[in-house]
Formats: structure tokens, C-alpha cells, sequence
């Protein structure tokens, strides 16, 4: 009999690379759960065999989509917000008799690793989920594998405020962030693949994952690096141009201001998705030929840079 994982977020960045590797899979069905069943990406995994509506779960919510959809463009309000609504997930995971394995997309907590000197709102609704999961559903908790998600190098082709632009008269393509070029984060590779390889693994080694934590991040770079890895592969001469969070603010509104906060927690604490307790990469015999690293994605996207 087949298995069931079912995907919550299935059309997005994380939960359809989830989708399409499970896919991919004998023994295993997907169910698909998607807010627009009727999308075309909805349909696309329909095609493919995808259940639309559980033996595995993952769960993964939008802090983005909470923020301009539901609070109204305030970053703390976002974070209360998604983390009521990953503790509705949660429980309704802890109630379904068949749950073998729940997987919980997370960050880590900014405002606990900072003492409360650098609070990210972004950050700190999902970790404090995983705090309510552990206090309050100890038996999910023995089923939960907590997946912290690195900087999506997919974000270099889509993002305004952090896609390089073409400096009029300098024949330089200029990235403009609030934080030195030698700010380091873990990187997750191509977002439409690493989080199905990872959660793959993760269902299929349950003894070493259970209750535990590991992250997407099989690079750690520095955005001065990705800049100039984004200049070998569009050929084109690039400057990082270091501006204030003020500006920052000016130029992106409230997204702008949750990048600079985020930034700035980066520069303390660049390590923040590694941990000695945590699953590694090789434990998970994850090889290194399954994952693209950011190159390799941005060659991938070459034609929307």
C-alpha cells in the first residue's frame, strides 16, 4: 500500500520542490493542499498524480503572504499571526491518526540568539512555533523534524531589493544592501530542488530525524561572493554598494526594513542555521551532486537576470 504525503503550500517555492520529488517516488502518494486548487500549478501536479484535498506532512507557511495579506504591512503583527496559524496546522497534524512523520519548515530565532537585541520578525514567528510544539504537543513533537531553510539564491532573479541593476552611464550592474559585502548566511541551493532531496532523507532515515533540527544551507557565502558568482555567470562587471537602513526603508517600504533587520542578524550571527546537535547534510547522505549551489541556480535562471 502506498504512502501518503501531504504538502501543505504545494504550489510554492518549498512545497512544490517537495511535491515534485515525492512524485518521483514509488510507494508514495502525494496530497496536495493549496489555498487555489484550480491554479495552474495546482493542475500541473494534479497531472502528474497529485492528490488534491496522511502518513507525512510538511507543513510550510508565507510570513510574506501573512504580512500584506492579513497584518496589515506590520512585520510584528505578521509574526503573531503566522505563528497562530502554524499552530493551527500543528494541531491539526497532532489529530490525524495515520501521521507517521511531520515536517515543519522553520527559521532560526533571531530575538533568542540576540538576547532580544535583534528581533526578526520574519524569523521569529516560526521559531516560536516550534517552541509551542514542544511545550504544548510533546507527541508531535516526537514525530517533528524541525527543517531551517537557508537564503534562497532564487531570490537573486526575483527579488527587487535584492536583484543587481544596471547603474545608468557606469556599465556596472549595482546591488544596494544595508550591510557589508562581507556578511555571510547559509544558502540553500536552488529552492525548487533542495527542499524535496532534504525531505526525502528526512522520511527516510525517521530513527536519526525525529525530533530533531537540520537545515538547508550546503553553502555559506557572503553577499559579496554571490554578487561576483552573479557576475561570472551574466558576464557583466557588478559593485556592491553598501547603503544605510534608512535607505533601505525609503526604497522598499516595510519589506524593506524586515530585509535590513534581517540582514543585521546575519552580520552577528552567521552561523545561526548550524548547530552541533543538529542532522548534517551527510548524515543524511544527501550527495553532493543532488543539490545545485547558487552557480548552478543562477545559470539556471540566466534569462531572467
Amino acid at each position: 500500500m502506498s504512502k501518503i504525503i501531504a504538502v501543505i503550500g504545494a504550489t510554492g517555492a518549498q512545497g512544490g520542490s517537495v511535491a515534485n520529488e515525492f512524485l518521483k517516488l514509488d510507494g508514495w502518494k502525494v496530497r496536495a493542499i493549496t489555498r487555489n486548487a484550480s491554479s495552474d500549478k495546482a493542475k500541473a501536479l494534479q497531472s502528474q498524480g497529485a492528490e488534491v484535498g496522511a502518513t507525512v506532512i510538511f507543513a510550510v507557511t508565507s510570513f510574506f503572504e501573512v504580512l500584506f495579506r492579513v497584518a496589515k504591512g506590520s512585520p510584528n503583527e505578521a509574526a503573531v499571526k503566522e505563528a497562530e496559524l502554524a499552530e493551527i496546522i500543528a494541531r491539526a497534524a497532532s489529530r490525524t491518526s495515520s501521521l507517521e512523520h511531520y515536517i515543519w519548515s522553520t527559521l532560526p530565532s533571531a530575538k533568542a540568539k540576540s538576547n532580544g537585541k535583534l528581533p526578526v520578525p520574519h524569523f521569529d514567528g516560526k521559531a516560536e512555533a516550534d517552541e509551542w510544539i514542544k511545550s504544548d504537543l510533546p507527541d508531535l513533537h516526537k514525530k517533528t523534524t524541525y527543517l531551517m531553510v537557508g537564503f534562497y539564491p532564487n531570490n537573486i532573479a526575483s527579488i527587487p531589493g535584492l536583484k543587481p541593476v544596471e547603474f545608468p552611464g557606469s556599465r556596472k550592474w549595482i546591488q544596494m544592501l544595508p550591510t557589508p559585502a562581507s556578511t555571510m548566511i547559509a544558502v540553500s541551493g536552488d529552492i525548487r530542488v533542495t527542499p524535496g532531496v532534504w525531505t526525502r532523507q528526512i522520511v527516510a532515515k525517521p530513527e536519526l530525524t525525529k525530533g530533531k533540527y537540520t537545515s538547508i544551507g550546503p553553502e555559506t557565502l557572503s553577499y559579496g561572493r554571490m554578487l561576483a558568482i552573479y557576475g561570472e555567470v551574466t558576464g557583466r562587471q557588478t559593485a556592491f554598494i553598501q547603503i544605510s537602513v534608512q535607505d533601505c526603508v525609503k526604497l522598499w517600504g516595510v519589506a524593506g526594513k524586515e530585509l535590513a533587520d534581517q540582514l543585521a542578524f546575519n552580520e552577528c550571527s552567521p552561523r545561526a542555521w548550524e548547530s552541533p546537535d543538529y542532522v548534517s547534510k551527510e548524515e543524511l547522505e544527501i550527495k553532493d551532486d543532488e543539490w545545485p549551489g547558487l552557480k548552478e541556480t543562477l545559470e539556471s535562471l540566466k534569462d531572467q537576470l
